[in-house]
Formats: C-alpha cells, sequence, structure tokens
C-alpha cells in the first residue's frame, strides 16, 4: 500500500507540536510516510517573545526526521490557520491525490495511521464519502452498536484524510455556502437540528468574526450529501485547549478524551448516513454549547456588575 502523505500544520507552541510530532513518529506507517509541515510566520509587530517561540517550533520540526520523508515550509509572513490549511491542503492533494491532517495540538494513538490509511483505500473510489475522521467526541456509544465504524454528515477537523474529488468540493466563497444551504433548506440539519449554531458560524465567517476553515468543509459535506467515517473510539486527542489556542473557548475541556491504543478495523458497513448517531452528535453538543453559552453570559454579569460596583 503507499501510504497517504500527512500535512502537519504548526506555529508557536514548541511543547504541543513535539508531542503531536512523537506520538505520530510511533506509528510504524510513520517509517514509511511523508511529512508535509507547514510552519506559519509571525505576525506584523510579533514580540521578540513571540518570533522565539516560532523559532523554537522549526527547530523542533528539523531536529529530527520524524517520519520517512519530512518536507518543511516555513511562511515569512503569518497567514493564520484557515488560509494555511486551505492552500497547505490544496498543494499537497494535488500532488498526491489524498492526504491526512494534523495540527499542532493533537496527539494521535500508534494506530492512527493505519486505520486512516485502511480507510482511505477501501473508500477511495466511493463518491458517497467526503472524509475520514480519527477523533470522537467523548461519548458513549450506543451499546448495541455492531460495527468499528460509522458514517454521518459531520466532517470534523480533529484528525481528518480526505481524497482530491472530495477536496475540489470544498467552496472558499463562504456566501455560495450560506446561498447553498438557504436553497437546499439544509440549515436545521447543518445545525444539527439546533443543536448547535453552524450556521450563524458561516455568517461570522463572513463578517470576518471568525475565521474557520472547517465551517466551510462542512458546507462542502451538506450541500453534497457526502459523509464521513468515524471510528467508535477515538484514536485522536485534542489538547489545544490553551490561552494561546487560535480558537480558546473555556477553561475545562469537553472535547478531551482518552485515546483508543487498539486496532479499529476499517470493516464493510452499509454506506449511508447513521441517523441515530448524528443525534447521539446532536445531544452532546446541544449540552456543551448549552453549557459554554452560560459561561460567557456569567462572564458577562460579572463584568457589567463590576463596572456598576467596583466589586468583583
Amino acid at each position: 500500500m503507499e501510504f497517504a502523505p500527512i500535512v502537519l500544520f504548526v506555529y508557536n507552541r514548541p511543547a504541543l507540536t513535539r508531542n503531536t510530532l512523537q506520538h505520530l513518529q510511533q506509528n510504524k506507517e510513520a517509517a514509511e510516510s511523508t511529512l508535509y509541515v507547514y510552519c506559519d510566520g509571525p505576525k506584523a509587530g510579533a514580540s521578540p517573545e513571540q518570533r522565539q517561540l516560532i523559532q523554537e517550533v522549526r527547530d523542533i520540526v528539523h531536529s529530527q526526521p520524524w517520519c520517512g520523508k519530512v518536507v518543511v515550509y516555513e511562511a515569512e509572513k503569518n497567514k493564520g490557520l484557515a488560509t494555511a490549511v486551505i492552500d497547505g491542503v490544496t498543494e499537497v492533494i494535488a500532488k498526491h491525490g489524498k492526504i491526512i491532517v494534523l495540527e499542532d495540538d493533537l496527539t494521535v494513538s500508534p494506530h492512527f495511521l493505519q486505520y486512516m490509511n485502511d480507510a482511505l483505500t477501501k473508500y477511495e473510489k466511493d463518491e458517497k464519502l467526503l472524509a475520514v475522521h480519527g477523533y470522537l467526541y467523548p461519548f458513549n456509544m450506543p451499546a448495541n452498536y455492531p460495527h468499528s465504524t460509522f458514517l454521518v454528515h459531520d466532517p470534523g477537523s480533529l484528525g481528518w484524510g480526505t481524497w482530491s474529488r472530495a477536496w475540489d468540493k470544498f467552496e472558499r466563497d463562504t456566501d455560495k455556502v450560506i446561498a447553498g444551504i438557504r436553497e437546499k433548506g439544509l440549515k436545521r440539519a447543518f445545525d444539527f437540528w439546533g443543536a448547535y449554531p453552524f450556521f450563524r458560524m458561516l455568517h461570522q465567517h463572513k463578517h470576518g468574526k471568525v475565521s474557520s476553515w472547517a465551517i466551510r468543509w462542512r458546507g462542502a459535506a451538506y450541500l453534497h450529501d457526502m459523509l464521513t467515517l468515524y471510528p467508535v473510539k477515538s484514536l485522536v486527542r485534542h489538547d489545544g485547549n490553551v490561552a494561546s489556542a487560535t480558537h480558546h473557548y473555556k477553561e475545562e475541556d469537553w472535547l478531551y478524551t482518552e485515546i483508543y491504543q487498539d486496532e479499529i478495523p476499517v470493516t464493510d458497513i452499509p454506506v449511508e448516513n447513521n441517523l441515530a448517531m448524528e443525534k447521539v452528535f446532536a445531544r452532546f453538543l446541544r449540552y456543551h454549547a448549552g453549557m459554554t453559552i452560560s459561561a460567557k453570559i456569567k462572564n458577562r454579569l460579572k463584568k457589567y456588575w463590576k463596572k456598576i460596583t467596583g466589586h468583583a
């Protein structure tokens, strides 16, 4: 089997970058894989301390052969995560036809690459498949679920892979994504039936309030009615809920999950949307989105109270 190339996006977090690379290296397939590392550049007006962190990350990337072949790109100026991911994935997938994508805050299982490559090979020509995902939210799977994988519309963004035929459907123009979802009457499904404000995130991206490639990738899944393969146990852990993270949301990381240490076989399952599992996703997101919104409201009230009274 020709293993899919791995693309890693890094910036200014040395400890997280080293951790991601060390765990990736523990996959036996890493020794026969090509790793592309995109190092983002400093922002305008970056302090010496910030520039030092960026250099430390680059030194780690160059410190040893983390995979069979390592290709490093170092940007002179800051592109931002969304632009870096879109440009990097587009460039590498044009060369290889398929890809595995990681960011610098992900810890992967020793069997992550095996699962990803098995799935990318199995579904390479299946037009119904948009992507393969390695991370699973920390909820309990239904006890009677009979398979090791399942399919839903949600493409995810925490340790994923895809093919050029699917990435070609990615639409950069947020206005077109918004219009398409409205025209097809997909807003409620896109929001997991009101569980999470994904459609609002599209508008926030349009108006420059957030910068996200993933929300537009989600748009491709729904506009083209395509599915993503998930494992029943997470092969990826999200470690990025720190103050320096691009998308830092709250102190307690509700995305945190333990990594499954055994193999996840990619077996035959019906190639159709698993609506029951989408409902499980929705319940999980509805609960945690509600908690996050409540925490934001409480913080705003605290600030307002301090402002009018002078007391915390």
